[in-house]
């Protein structure tokens, strides 16, 4: 009798999490920044309650740093495993930039997540403004600033090693 009460609640725990957290339907993909489970419809952030809030909070600050036009991070799913991310900001640098002017260039990072039997693919799209695209292979500014910093620690530590 115990056996069948725990299958049962086991069952009910496994549907309950793969179901939409909008509309109840079967749950395809989870959003990267709220974490929950949405169906196809729902997966984009404007259809979905807690990402499309805090997206319309952060309206005036989602701006491109170079021209000031507005930027709208997005996310769609192509098919049920299928999900793209594009947050449209500099991957170097970290701040927004616009997709048609100033957008340097992109790449794509291909992340497969298990969930269950199922595999999820999220294509995040990574752009670069002009300034962080001559050095996109080491992270833009960022990464090159982090480099800079290691490197000089490193002189800094053998230099007064070696200083009597």
């Amino acid at each position: 009798m115990q056996n069948t009460t725990e299958m049962k609640a086991y069952q009910r725990s496994v549907n309950a999490a793969r179901r939409c957290h909008e509309c109840n339907e079967e749950a395809l993909g989870r959003c990267p920044d709220c974490h929950m489970g949405f169906c196809q419809e729902h997966f984009p952030k404007q259809q979905h309650s807690p990402c499309a809030e805090r997206q319309m909070k952060l309206a005036q600050t989602q701006v491109c740093y170079v021209c000031g036009t507005q930027v709208y991070p997005d996310q769609w799913s192509l098919s049920k495993t299928t999900h793209y991310v594009d947050q449209s900001n500099c991957h170097g640098c970290g701040r927004y930039i616009c997709d048609d002017l100033h957008t340097q260039s992109k790449d794509e990072d291909v992340v497969i997540a298990r969930e269950g039997l199922r595999g999820h693919r999220y294509q995040y799209i990574n752009r670069y403004c002009d300034m962080c695209s001559p050095f996109k292979r080491v992270g833009g500014i960022r990464g090159l600033s982090r480099i800079l910093v290691a490197v000089g620690t490193v002189a800094a530590g053998v230099f007064f090693y070696l200083h009597p």
